[in-house]
């Protein structure tokens, strides 16, 4: 007590093991672990080390049906974080290729007309302002802006502003990805602020109607009676193509069954000669009068990639001067969509020695090629294809029969019966050339409507030709399915249990086949009946597997694989000295060849969604030959596809939160196809 009343402060005693944790070699000093890597070797590291692994983020996050950008871009922007060297790396990757998000409602972000902007405004001011990242900018992807658009009603021409605004900002810009809206022929921000990007890769035109049509008051102006340049749609659109001597893909669409049209020989042909550097092409929708045979025979020279698709004004001998040109021995993807080639000679001059570089080939129509009486068989080879896509869609047959036991829910047997129509010629000689060697380098073959295999029997046997979704069309028992011959009845005693939850695919009959010797369906119909109750998350997987197109082709395919399996390819018996048979033993066949290199593909090129109601989809059949389905490219990529009129659904990024275009909590991804996918 004597102490504490005196004047002298109280203060701490160190214990023991404080004195000696301040020496130098004490045992008490705390020590920091020695980094296994010390900070001097990444200063050292070269740059390319640097950008090898920011390349390697980019494809972790964007592999297949996985895509998340928001994802992406947070992880660039934390590495940015972390030293001068890594923000060097990052920086110029992040606005390499910028992803232009929607932004959701947040007190901090300005408030804008267009709701979900605010991002795209806060790049473009970065932009602006620090010059130097604005010339790293390569791509610019607005999928979301794309989806904005087209929900979108009065804000349309705001949200085009807005991105050419963006465009304007980026003076080596080299692609707009996944933004694209149609050309109406008169003035757009968008249009006019791409024709001043030299350095442009890639351009995509989606022409519409004409909407600079004279009215009649403007007839009635004396001004009228005198030419005007600017005033021309075919000048107009000649000098916004003026500045893109480094534009390498073209892809010039025009929307089918428009009322007016100013195209003209001048206004494709002109165009395409102003660009020195093109080389992957793609022609779509014109008119007769628009693009005839001598259009076709005026493209350019040194093209890598062609794509044709729905030109009326194109015929067999148009086609057949062009596969006899020098124009096609530099292509090496040729496509023909919708063409209707007439006669196999056509058809062979494609698939000839002239068409020396050829590695992928593509065929897509209604009708089968025939043999005119005065022509000889033709011969189709290809030293270098690699693949082929052989879809003719006349061949196709009925879908496989399944009769299920409604009273044991059990799977259907097989084989199924399969009652496909009789190959054409065209098939049967492919099929013959393949397997004499004329086609060395073939890899694989997507045959959509392959009567009796032909195709499919020439290539690799495959364990199964059915998909994930297809299966559960065979094996989940709250939904049997009942296909029905067009000649067979249902059964009476079905179980009752069914009655409301089935699936009815009956065979519209049809006129015979002009190709072939005897009557067989052209068309098939597909009705879908299911109770309130059963319109569960699977039944979309269901009812795609079964209405579509490509669901119905591996069945058949797959109807093939287990037929084979049922007959006996080798008999083993065995008898003793005295005549009894000890060993009897069958081993049974397989679809296809052993020693072969070739891949019988089942896939298509993307499974998509389309944007229409439950009702929408009963009218126009499910989707088979209904407006915006696209007959022939359930297949191929499709124009509708890089749009995103189609959406593919990506099961992969499911509970993402930033799920690309899927919102919080979508739980799905929204997948646009790139314009490099057409070709």
């Amino acid at each position: 007590m004597s102490r504490l009343n005196s004047d002298i402060p109280p203060h701490l005693t160190k214990t023991p093991w404080e004195l000696e944790r301040s020496k130098r070699h004490s045992a008490w000093r705390k020590s920091k672990p020695e980094p296994s890597v010390l900070p001097f070797v990444f200063k050292k590291l070269p740059r390319e080390v640097y950008d090898c692994i920011v390349e390697q983020l980019e494809q972790i996050h964007f592999r297949e049906e996985q895509s998340c950008p928001s994802c992406y871009l947070r992880d660039l922007y934390h590495l940015s974080l972390t030293s001068r060297a890594w923000d060097r790396a990052a920086t110029i990757k992040m606005y390499r290729k910028c992803w232009v998000l929607i932004n959701e409602e947040h007190p901090k972000l300005p408030k804008q007309r267009v709701k979900g902007t605010s991002r795209l405004k806060l790049l473009r001011r970065t932009l602006r302002e620090r010059p130097t990242i604005a010339r790293y900018v390569r791509e610019l992807h607005l999928s979301e802006f794309q989806t904005l658009y087209r929900d979108a009603s009065i804000e349309r021409e705001e949200i085009v502003n807005m991105v050419a605004s963006l465009v304007m900002a980026c003076p080596n810009l080299e692609r707009l990805v996944d933004f694209h809206i149609p050309y109406a022929h008169t003035f757009d921000r968008l249009s006019s602020a791409l024709s001043t990007r030299r350095n442009l890769k890639e351009r995509v035109w989606l022409l519409g109607d004409d909407a600079s049509a004279e009215s009649e008051d403007e007839e009635e102006d004396p001004s009228n009676i005198y030419y005007h340049a600017a005033s021309d749609p075919t000048e107009r659109f000649l000098e916004l193509n003026s500045e893109h001597s480094k534009l390498t893909t073209l892809v010039m669409n025009q929307a089918i069954g428009q009322a007016t049209s100013p195209l003209t020989f001048r206004f494709l042909i002109g165009t395409i000669r102003q660009l020195p550097s093109l080389r992957d092409l793609f022609i779509s929708g014109f008119s007769a009068s628009s693009f005839t045979n001598m259009t076709l025979n005026a493209l350019p020279a040194n093209l890598r990639s062609l794509r044709l698709e729905d030109l009326p004004g194109v015929n067999d001998k148009g086609l057949q001067r062009f596969a006899q040109s020098s124009l096609v021995t530099s292509l090496k993807t040729l496509t023909l969509i919708n063409m209707e080639i007439f006669s196999l000679t056509t058809l062979s001059d494609f698939l000839s020695p002239n068409t020396s570089d050829l590695r992928y080939f593509t065929i897509s129509q209604q009708k089968a090629p025939i043999l005119t009486s005065d022509a000889d068989i033709p011969n189709f080879q290809s030293e270098k294809l690699i693949s082929i896509h052989w879809e003719l869609r006349s061949q196709a047959g009925p879908a496989p029969v399944l009769l299920p036991t409604p009273s044991t829910f059990q799977s259907p047997q097989f084989p199924f019966s399969n009652s496909e129509p009789i190959p054409c010629l065209a098939t049967s000689l492919l099929a013959r050339n393949i397997e004499t060697g004329l086609f060395p380098s073939l890899r694989r073959i997507r045959a959509p409507h392959d009567p009796q295999g032909l195709l499919q029997a020439l290539c690799r046997p495959r364990a199964s030709a059915l998909l994930p979704s297809d299966t559960s069309l065979l094996t989940s028992p709250p939904r049997q399915s009942l296909a029905l011959n067009p000649f067979v009845q249902p059964p009476i005693d079905a179980d009752k249990r069914l009655s409301s939850k089935y699936i009815y695919i009956t065979s519209r009959p049809g006129t015979a086949r002009t190709d072939s010797p005897m009557a067989s369906p052209v068309t098939t119909q597909f009705h879908r009946h299911f109770t309130s109750t059963s319109k569960a998350s699977t039944s979309a997987s269901v009812s795609q597997a079964i209405s579509c197109p490509p669901g119905q082709s591996r069945l058949q395919a797959q109807s093939r694989i287990l037929h084979a399996r049922k007959q006996p390819a080798i008999l083993f018996k065995v008898e003793d000295p005295d005549g009894v048979l000890r060993i009897n033993k069958c081993i049974y066949g397989f679809m296809g060849k052993l020693d072969s290199r070739i891949e019988y593909v089942v896939r298509p090129d993307w499974d998509r969604v389309q944007h229409h109601s439950d009702s929408d989809a009963e009218d126009d059949g499910g989707g088979l030959d209904g407006a915006g389905a696209g007959i022939g490219l359930d297949w191929v990529t499709g124009v509708g596809d890089v749009t995103a009129e189609w959406e593919v659904v990506s099961n992969q990024v499911r509970g993402c939160r930033h799920a690309y275009r899927g919102g919080a909590g979508a739980g799905s991804a929204r997948v646009s196809a790139r314009v490099e996918d057409l070709f």
